[in-house]
Formats: C-alpha cells, sequence, structure tokens
C-alpha cells in the first residue's frame, strides 16, 4: 500500500518538478533593477531575515544579520548562528564522491552505477556523472515521499527510499534516457550518499567529517537536527510562523546538512583554492554558455555568467530556510545567504544578480 501510493504521487511529482526546476534552474529569475546604492541598503529594502557574507578576496563587503533569528524572544540573527542549507549540502556530497575517485574507491565517474548496485533498473545506463549532474532521468523523491511522511507521520530512512525509487523505475522506467536531458532530482544526490556508505563502511556524516568537515575546521557543520533547538541555531519561518519538526534525514545527502557563515566561508574558500586538483574542477564546474544569464548544470554547483562574469552557485531550501552560495573565481568572491525563511528562492537569485551586477 506505501509503495503503490508513493508511486503514483512520484509520477504526478514528476510533471510537476520538471516545470519548476526549469524555471530555476535553468533560465534564473530575476529583478535586479531595483534602485542600488550599497548591498546593506538594498537588502533591508528588500525585508531580508537571515545572515550574510560578500567578501572579494580577505575582504568582507557585507558580513551581518537582518531581521529576527527567534521572533518570540527578539533574538536577532547573527552571521555565527546556524542555519538548515539545505541543497548547499549537494556541493559536500559531489566533493566526497571526487574524494572517493582520488582514492580509488571509484575507478572513474563514467563508471555505471550497476558496478556497485546490480539490480538497479537501467543501472547499466546511468553513471556516476549522470547522477552528480541530474542527467539520470531518475525522478525526485523528495515532494512525494516528505508529503506521505507528514500526512502519515511515517519516518523513513535513506534505505527505504532507496527501495521506492527503483520500484518506482521498475514500474514506470525513467523520465528519459540517462544523458539525454537536465533535470533536477534529489534522488540523484540520495543514491550518491548512499554509494559513498556502501564503498566506505562510514555513514555519510562520518565520512565528510573525517575528510572535509575536520581538514578544514569545519566546527559549525553537520547533519541538522529534525527539531530545532538551542540558543546557536536560528529558527526557521514560514510566512511568519515558526516551522515544526522535519524529518532530516529525508534530505540526506541531498539537503540534510546545517552550517553558518563562518563554515560556508572556509568551504568557499577552499573550493576556490587547492581543495580541487585543475582536473576536479573541470568535473565539478562546468564551463560557462557564451550567452549571460543561462545556468549549466555541473556537479553540486551550477555555472553562470552575468555581465560576462562567470559564477558557480547553488541554492538551497528546507522547511524555514533559504541559502545561496555563490563562488566568483575572477575576484576570488563569495556570496552567502542564509535565510531563515523558506519559499525565497527567486528572492535569492535578485539579490545574486543585483549583488553580481553592483559589487563585482
Amino acid at each position: 500500500m506505501l509503495m503503490g501510493k508513493l508511486k503514483v504521487m512520484l509520477a504526478m511529482a514528476f510533471l510537476i518538478s520538471l516545470a519548476s526546476c526549469i524555471e530555476e534552474d535553468g533560465n534564473t529569475p530575476t529583478d535586479a533593477n531595483s534602485e542600488y546604492d550599497s548591498s546593506e541598503a538594498y537588502l533591508e529594502e528588500l525585508g531580508f531575515t537571515g545572515s550574510v557574507l560578500i567578501s572579494k578576496g580577505d575582504e568582507y563587503l557585507l558580513k551581518r544579520g537582518f531581521g529576527m533569528a527567534d521572533q518570540s524572544y527578539n533574538i536577532p540573527n547573527d552571521p555565527e548562528l546556524i542555519y538548515r542549507i539545505g541543497s548547499i549540502t549537494k556541493s559536500f556530497t559531489a566533493a566526497a564522491v571526487v574524494k572517493l575517485k582520488r582514492d580509488g574507491y571509484i575507478n572513474s565517474l563514467d563508471q555505471p552505477l550497476s558496478d556497485f548496485a546490480a539490480d538497479f533498473p537501467y543501472g547499466d545506463q546511468i553513471t556516476i556523472k549522470h547522477l552528480m549532474n541530474h542527467q539520470s532521468g531518475i525522478p525526485d523523491y523528495v515532494g512525494p515521499v516528505g508529503d506521505y511522511a507528514e500526512e502519515n507521520n511515517y519516518h523513513f530512512d535513506p534505505e527505504e527510499i532507496f527501495e521506492i525509487i527503483i520500484e518506482s523505475i521498475e514500474e514506470d522506467g525513467l523520465d528519459f534516457t540517462p544523458g539525454e536531458f537536465f533535470a533536477y532530482s534529489n534522488s540523484n544526490y540520495l543514491i550518491l550518499g548512499l554509494l559513498i556508505e556502501e564503498l566506505t563502511d562510514l555513514s555519510y556524516q562520518e565520512y565528510l567529517n573525517q575528510n572535509i568537515y575536520m581538514p578544514l575546521n569545519l566546527n559549525h557543520t553537520g547533519k541538522g537536527p529534525d527539531t530545532i533547538s538551542g540558543e546557536e541555531r536560528a529558527k526557521g519561518y514560514d510566512n511568519g510562523q515558526e516551522v515544526g519538526p522535519y524529518q532530516m534525514q529525508i534530505a540526506y545527502s541531498a539537503g540534510e546538512i546545517e552550517s553558518n557563515i563562518e563554515d560556508l566561508e572556509k568551504w568557499g574558500k577552499a573550493l576556490l583554492s587547492d581543495f580541487f586538483t585543475e582536473g576536479e574542477k573541470e568535473l565539478i564546474f562546468a564551463p560557462p554558455l557564451e550567452q549571460n544569464d543561462i545556468n549549466v548544470p555541473g556537479a553540486g554547483f551550477f555555472t553562470l555568467k552575468i555581465n560576462d562574469q562567470v559564477i558557480y552557485h547553488h541554492g538551497g531550501d528546507i522547511a524555514g530556510f533559504t541559502s545561496l552560495l555563490v563562488l566568483i573565481p575572477e575576484s576570488e568572491g563569495l556570496i552567502i545567504l542564509l535565510s531563515n525563511e523558506q519559499d525565497k528562492s527567486e528572492e535569492r537569485y535578485q539579490i545574486m544578480e543585483a549583488i553580481i551586477k553592483n559589487e563585482f
């Protein structure tokens, strides 16, 4: 009964998610033509809520909080606070997969999924690179699984979600031939997280801790709790109402991480410098198109040209929060937005475009 209902929901969700992915991850919707005096004044005028860092090299253009982290107790947002980062998690997952290749767990990112999961349907056609670049044709699970969990008070684990994905593909097939199209799907990154665990005999978070968090001193980064508590965390809001618990294991390696401005600054600087070899950077960061304002999917990042300047970016959306990490290699610049209001994806891209055009 559970599997049957979820498979129907997955099929329906694909039509909706494909349209939304084209809007959010193809041509970035923005309106950055508002009057701009400074990044600080611009964000205040927009009513942005959260914490922000904008930097060029070692120079901070802006680093501060806006609005309330806890509306009940009038606690303001502050860059030291911890926020859910949603799909920025994918940048960590993609980096972990590259590390697997570097250490010999994977021979090539062109290896088929069937090398690691022999019974996965169409696994001989789907490569690791297809998963990393959202070109696998595997339908997204997050909406249907999340809705079912909330409506039925049901607790999922990643392995169970993996089985649901398999049964859905066995019954309905892939959404397209692997490598033929792009469609953003969290299922790709859930599978990559399980692959990390299978190959290393470590949990997803243990592997990240040993290979990313500890080496880079990311002391405020890890799996977020289902229920937000503690003075170190910003509360999450939906239309001004504090959000309730959310099962972070549903998001898993596609979106379960929490972090703060300081740690994401370290992460961004590492990605801009020597965390990856030049060859590895070619796997992560897709080459830009000649046209401005067209996203090109890479692994954990999208490549975009704004005013002929190349940037790499990824946003995050999860219960109570909206986020954005932008790398600007030409100026060694960073833009980090951690908002404790959900459903602000259009606003974050408006902010990104305005800051790039006016500050970089």
